[in-house]
C-alpha cells in the first residue's frame, strides 16, 4: 500500500513539473531600493519580487532582519510575490527589505532593497524688498530651500523607482 502512494504521489509531481522536471526557486525579479514620497496621492509602495520554481515557490519577507507578518498587520500584503504596503509609515516602515522564496527543493533570499521616505514642504510665500540693479551687473539673491527630507541615498544610478509610481 505504501508503495502505491508513493508511486500517486511521484506521477502527481511529475504532472506540475514543468517539462517534468523538479527545481528549486531562481529569482525572476528582485526588489530595487525605494523612495516613498510623502505627499504621494495613492499611499502604496510595492517592493517586487518574482522567481520560477518546480514546485511553485511560495514567499516571505523581512524588514532589517526580522519577518514581516503579514496576517499581523493589514497594511501589508503579497501581491504574487511582492509586498504591497497601504499607507506607510516612516517610523515603523523605513529599512531594509529582503524577499525569501521556497519550494520543497529550497530557499533563495533577495539582495537586500532599502525603503526611504522624502519630503518637500513649498517655499514660505514671504515677500521680500526691492532690489536695484544696475543693467548688465550682477546680482546675489539668497534663497534657503524649503524643508525637506535629508541624507537621500540611491543606488540606482539616479533612475527612479518605477514601482513607486503608484499602485
Amino acid at each position: 500500500m505504501l508503495l502505491w502512494k508513493y508511486l500517486l504521489l511521484l506521477s502527481f509531481l511529475g504532472c506540475l513539473a514543468e517539462n517534468g522536471k523538479l527545481h528549486g526557486p531562481a529569482f525572476i525579479l528582485e526588489p530595487n531600493d525605494a523612495v516613498f514620497p510623502v505627499d504621494l496621492t495613492e499611499k502604496k509602495a510595492m517592493l517586487n519580487c518574482e522567481a520560477r520554481g518546480n514546485p511553485a515557490p511560495h514567499y516571505r519577507w523581512q524588514r532589517n532582519g526580522s519577518d514581516i507578518n503579514i496576517n499581523l498587520d493589514y497594511r501589508y500584503s503579497l501581491v504574487g510575490g511582492s509586498l504591497l504596503i497601504t499607507n506607510p509609515i516612516k517610523s515603523q516602515d523605513y529599512g531594509t527589505y529582503q524577499c525569501f522564496a521556497t519550494n520543497s527543493l529550497g530557499t533563495i533570499m533577495s539582495k537586500e532593497a532599502k525603503l526611504q521616505f522624502a519630503y518637500l514642504e513649498s517655499f514660505k510665500g514671504k515677500s521680500r524688498s526691492a532690489v536695484s540693479v544696475r543693467e548688465g551687473q550682477g546680482v546675489v539673491l539668497l534663497c534657503g530651500p524649503p524643508p525637506h527630507s535629508t541624507g537621500i541615498h540611491s543606488t540606482n544610478s539616479g533612475t527612479r523607482d518605477e514601482s513607486l509610481k503608484g499602485v
